[in-house]
């Protein structure tokens, strides 16, 4: 009984260390509030759950991933969605979510555009890089209705500062494409967004409460990474 105690105190120090060391995730310097750390704290799965429960986090992603890069995007959504849904820790999954829904037509439906943006915004809060990129190509070169340059210029300048491009796995923008948002924005709404960028802070986004989600497996213990995603 005591080892069993134990073992349980050890887990809920490591996720409480855990929660504290978001506070350096994505190159700002904002981290979890009470409410994010207690998430946490008190486990993904709610209180006394160590690991979140439901299926596995990692095969969803994975399986979505794949899905993604074959060009299949309408089949990796599906899988990714449930795991962007988690949030806080998932932010790659929300990031790649919102680029597989992103249309390429200048005008394309409004809807899908906002859902898009709404991912892609949620990912990059959390500090996600490559969805700070992403975002700013977005205001800066998509779809017309969505076009603000000030954004532009104030997600690039936050992607260009984040200190999470050094992260295995980091997929830059082309530089082509870095190149044509800084031609679009120009120098003074640069200058602009350094000033404003410079009193950013990591947001999480916190889903609401919510059923039976893809999760961790108990078995193995096999658990999402924290600040950015499953991790094998």
């Amino acid at each position: 009984m005591q080892q069993h105690t134990l073992k349980q105190s050890t887990l809920t120090l490591l996720l409480l260390g855990t929660a504290l060391s978001l506070s350096a995730c994505g190159g700002g310097p904002g981290g979890p509030d009470r409410r994010e750390a207690g998430m946490y704290v008190q486990g993904l799965g709610g209180p006394g759950q160590m690991i979140r429960p439901g299926p596995s986090a990692n095969e969803a992603y994975s399986a979505g991933m794949d899905l993604k890069k074959k060009g299949d995007c309408k089949a990796a959504a599906e899988k990714l969605k449930p795991v962007a849904e988690l949030g806080p820790g998932y932010e790659n999954a929300q990031s790649a979510l919102g680029e597989c829904l992103l249309p390429t037509a200048p005008n394309a439906p409004t809807d899908q555009v906002l859902e898009a943006m709404m991912w892609l915004s949620r990912a990059a809060d959390g500090g996600w890089t490559e969805a700070q990129g992403r975002l700013a190509w977005v205001y800066a070169l998509g779809p017309t209705a969505q076009r603000n340059l000030d954004e532009a210029a104030y997600w690039l300048t936050l992607y260009r500062m984040n200190a999470s491009m050094a992260r295995i796995g980091f997929t830059p923008i082309e530089p082509a494409q870095d190149a044509a948002i800084e031609k679009a924005v120009g120098p003074e709404r640069l200058r602009a967004a350094a000033t404003r960028a410079a009193t950013w802070q990591r947001k999480a986004w916190i889903p609401p409460a919510r059923t039976e989600q893809p999760g961790p497996e108990r078995r193995g213990m096999r658990r999402g990474g924290m600040g950015g995603g499953p991790q094998m």
